[in-house]
């Protein structure tokens, strides 16, 4: 049962920290991939684009460093959006065992527009909350992934 009962009262498990952010994690999933797909993209493929959006042209093993992928498995990221005109791909003239990734200007204009839309499809899913409560609420999930997400082992 996900909503409350006859007498209107939720379950207590239902207001316990783990379910909620288990419950609302598995909302906040189906809400961003039904926006990734709604764009034709992978998870990789929308953190490629903003990653080079953000940085700037990197080298191909310092990309899959930040993305945290295998180098190996970014090859078939970068071919697809690469084959989508949003990526080009260069050896460097420094170091020709190296290879450069930069935006096309396709890619950059769809950085932008994913931008935009992620910035809309946050504030439908957060629109309970008040500007303030999703400032709070950001602090808190950050403090909460840097202790667990970040932490050795």
């Amino acid at each position: 049962m996900t909503g409350p009962d006859e007498a209107g009262a939720r379950p207590g498990f239902e207001s316990g920290t783990g379910f909620l952010l288990a419950r609302l994690g598995s909302l906040a999933t189906r809400s961003w991939q039904a926006f990734l797909a709604g764009h034709g993209l992978t998870q990789t493929q929308y953190a490629t684009i903003m990653v080079l959006a953000e940085r700037g042209p990197l080298g191909q093993h310092r990309l899959a460093r930040i993305l945290a992928v295998d180098a190996r498995n970014l090859v078939a990221v970068l071919d697809r959006l690469a084959e989508r005109d949003l990526v080009a791909r260069a050896t460097d003239p420094a170091d020709r065992r190296r290879r450069n990734v930069r935006l096309t200007g396709p890619g950059a204009a769809l950085a932008q527009a994913l931008e935009a839309a992620a910035a809309v499809a946050r504030d439908d899913f957060l629109r309970a909350l008040s500007p303030q409560q999703r400032g709070q609420l950001n602090l808190l999930l950050e403090s909460l992934y840097e202790a667990h997400a970040r932490a050795p082992g």
